[in-house]
Formats: C-alpha cells, sequence, structure tokens
C-alpha cells in the first residue's frame, strides 16, 4: 500500500501522496501520482493497486467538467467494478480510495466534505465528513498513526497560518512513514484546493 494524506480546512483541502508503486516486494516506480485534482474544486485518491489507480485517475482526467455529484457517483460505479475482481491466486482485490471537496449546501455557502472507501471481499465500506478532517490512506506495515502526528501540530498553529503549516506538517508525516515502510517513499506530489 501507499501513502496518501489529506486534510480538509474550512477554506482549504490539502493532499499529498507519496511516488512508490511497490509489486511482490519489488520497487517498479518512484514516482508515481495517486491522486487526482479537478479544476471543479475536489480531489479523488486511490491505493491499493497501480492499474486501479491508473484507470480511475484517467477517468477523472479526461472528464474535467464531472461536478462533485457527478463525479462520486462515477467513483463508486468505478469502485464497484473494481471490487468484483480477483487477483489469480489469491483471492479478491483489497484497495482504498478518498474523494474531498467544497460543495453548496441548501443557504448558497460552501463546505468541506470528504469520503473514504474501503473495499475488500467485494464490499464497500464508506464514511463521510464534514468541515474539516485529517485522513489517510495508509501502508500496512507501520504501527503508528500519521493522522495525529499532524493533528497535534494543528493544535498550535493559528487560522491565519495553516496554508503555510500544513502542507510542512503533511510532508513531515510522509517522511516518518517513508522511514517506517517498504512501500512508501520520500518523494511527493501535493496540491491545494482552496473555496471560492
Amino acid at each position: 500500500m501507499s501513502f496518501v494524506n489529506l486534510v480538509m480546512t474550512d477554506q482549504f483541502i490539502s493532499v499529498l501522496s507519496d511516488g512508490q508503486v511497490t509489486q511482490h516486494g519489488q520497487i517498479i516506480e518512484s514516482h508515481f501520482k495517486k491522486f487526482e485534482t479537478s479544476p471543479q474544486g475536489f480531489v479523488i485518491a486511490i491505493t491499493g493497486f497501480e492499474k486501479i489507480t491508473n484507470d480511475i485517475r484517467k477517468k477523472f482526467y479526461y472528464q474535467p467538467q464531472l461536478n462533485f455529484d457527478e463525479a462520486k457517483a462515477l467513483l463508486l460505479q468505478e469502485l464497484e467494478h473494481y471490487a468484483m475482481k480477483h487477483l489469480a491466486f489469491s483471492g479478491p482485490l483489497s484497495f482504498n480510495a478518498l474523494m474531498a471537496g467544497f460543495v453548496s449546501t441548501d443557504s448558497g455557502q460552501k463546505e468541506g466534505i470528504a469520503y473514504t472507501f474501503h473495499v475488500e471481499n467485494g464490499q464497500i465500506t464508506e464514511k463521510a465528513y464534514k468541515n474539516s478532517a485529517v485522513l489517510s490512506l495508509l501502508p500496512d506495515d507501520i504501527s503508528f498513526n500519521p493522522n495525529l502526528i499532524i493533528s497535534k501540530h494543528l493544535a498550535d498553529v493559528p487560522k491565519a497560518h495553516l496554508a503555510f503549516h500544513i502542507p510542512n506538517l503533511q510532508r513531515n508525516a510522509l517522511y516518518q512513514v517513508a522511514t517506517a515502510s517498504k512501500t512508501v517513499n520520500q518523494v511527493y506530489f501535493q496540491d491545494i484546493i482552496k473555496k471560492d
């Protein structure tokens, strides 16, 4: 598995991933982006299998006009498609995804919303988060929670300085994960989605 971290505030969403792809214990790529941001103000990320990540990212890359609800429906459709796939000799696939963005409420305001998805044994588990969250798609071989590292330091940061500090905190968490994991490297991809 890889590492993707997302921090959602009431003003922006910061997303970061490592760049390593590992298959059968061998590093096959070191600069592979695991998320896709949309000009419509949302991000999707997938970890678990390079082919699944690539296929789903391409669907969003070539359809930049999708709004948040259309994108969520497409993501769920793709996750359901891959949930039913099997690896030869090893059974059903297991992988993770997340999606986050700013959506309009009934009052016309925009609020942050994020979803995490876990796919295993043909089943999809979905969790929703609103307004603020620190979320990660984690490798299996670490024994700590990088979200706690970020959250602990966020409490000390003035709100006016969050846009500067959050990307740094995410990179620091990535470096700690990369040091502890055999499936994560220190190459990072990072983007920020601002609330309009």
